[in-house]
């Protein structure tokens, strides 16, 4: 299937994108950050309130962001992580996909403005992650959550980050988690050339030289750390113990097949997995909530499978 005729038709009426190669990484970030915050929220995804604050990290403050859905709690809680290659985003780039998750599944949704690279390379990302999931299943009370109705969400790699804090918590003993929500995450270094790297390799939006380049930024021994599951969660020895995931793709994607190959492994494991491939949609879709309508099905479609794990 092409590309969703509304995105071509975004895509037409906007300048041409030059790729993040070549890039000063201080303009990529501000051009990145001011293309996100002026994107519309769901009008119907409402919430109760939103509040920041900072927790003691494992580099130092790390800042996290606080969704309370309307109603009355305590209510389920999910540890979501933003997209942007590791490199770029924060707290306010993909907020509007926190709020759909909070106000949809009913859930307070704890946003983590981990450490970018290249000032922060591997493994300070997933690091701040898994700080930020065991505060919340420390202080759940505090925030108004609880602590045995517990999941983690992210998009691009904010989904492989959540997944490597899946990861670790089976590993560790805790925290229970009983829900994984993955989109678009590729959870794999682009050591191999899929299907799709092959058939999007330039784009539209992300290309696989994008991609590279993130992963130049983001490991500073790659040769090693790609095969380190925090990084490419696809690799790790096992993926038995994981709690019930979902992993939402965009058809036209470079990423789409090594993130539905995470998928097959989660399944092959014997987990509970629901993959969905969205037709005509681009990476970083789900941002763009607002006013697409394949935006809207993959976050209700997540939203739905956090209620139903959260609540059972």
């Amino acid at each position: 299937m092409p590309v969703d005729p509304q995105i071509e038709a975004m895509l037409a009426a906007a300048p041409p994108w030059p790729g993040v190669r070549g890039m000063d990484l201080a303009a990529l970030r501000q051009a990145v950050r001011d293309s996100s915050v002026m994107l519309p929220r769901a009008e119907d995804a409402p919430v109760a309130e939103i509040a920041d604050r900072t927790i003691a990290g494992p580099g130092g403050p790390l800042a996290l962001r606080v969704y309370t859905p309307e109603g009355t709690g305590p209510f389920p809680m999910v540890v979501y992580c933003h997209g942007g290659g590791y490199v770029v985003g924060d707290l306010d780039t993909q907020d509007m996909i926190a709020r759909a998750l909070c106000s949809w599944s009913g859930v307070v949704v704890v946003s983590v403005d981990y450490r970018l690279a290249p000032e922060h390379p591997f493994p300070a990302a997933p690091d701040d992650t898994f700080a930020a999931l065991e505060w919340v299943a420390a202080h759940a009370a505090e925030i108004g959550g609880r602590a045995d109705r517990l999941a983690l969400a992210g998009d691009s790699a904010g989904g492989n980050l959540v997944a490597a804090a899946a990861l670790r918590a089976r590993d560790r003993g805790g925290p229970a988690l009983r829900a994984l929500v993955n989109i678009y995450g590729s959870c794999n270094y682009p050591s191999e050339q899929t299907a799709s790297a092959r058939e999007y390799a330039d784009g539209p939006i992300l290309k696989q030289h994008d991609i590279n380049w993130f992963y130049e930024q983001y490991l500073s021994d790659p040769a090693r750390e790609q095969h380190d599951p925090q990084a490419a969660p696809v690799r790790a020895a096992s993926h038995a113990g994981l709690p019930p995931t979902f992993v939402g793709t965009a058809e036209c994607d470079p990423s789409r097949d090594d993130a539905e190959l995470f998928g097959a492994k989660v399944a092959a494991a014997g987990v509970e997995v629901e993959v969905k491939r969205y037709p005509g949609m681009v990476h970083g879709f789900a941002s763009w909530v607002g006013f697409l309508p394949g935006a809207r099905a993959v976050l209700q479609d997540a939203a739905a499978f956090l209620k139903r794990h959260l609540e059972s």
